[in-house]
């Protein structure tokens, strides 16, 4: 399984997605339901499981979109 499709499969089951194809690097908390402080909170429990990283405060802060993890993952040598 490829990083990008680990990744999918992160934000499926965090936010219950049904069908990732309809999502895209500029949706954030305003355009997937479920994405508030506590799916927050999850979404990086779950990548930090998955990608076996530990993610700082800033970076944290700092995932507006769905875009905005690949970028911030990328930093710890995950390849998206």
């Amino acid at each position: 399984m490829s990083n990008l499709e680990k990744l999918n499969k992160v934000l499926c089951d965090t936010f219950d997605i049904k069908k990732i194809e309809d999502i895209n690097d500029e949706m954030g908390p305003d355009e997937i339901e479920g994405w508030d402080s506590l799916g927050h909170v999850e979404l990086v429990t779950n990548l930090e499981e998955v990608f076996d990283i530990a993610l700082n405060v800033v970076d944290i802060s700092r995932m507006y979109t769905i875009g905005d993890i690949k970028k911030i993952v990328g930093k710890y040598g995950v390849e998206i």
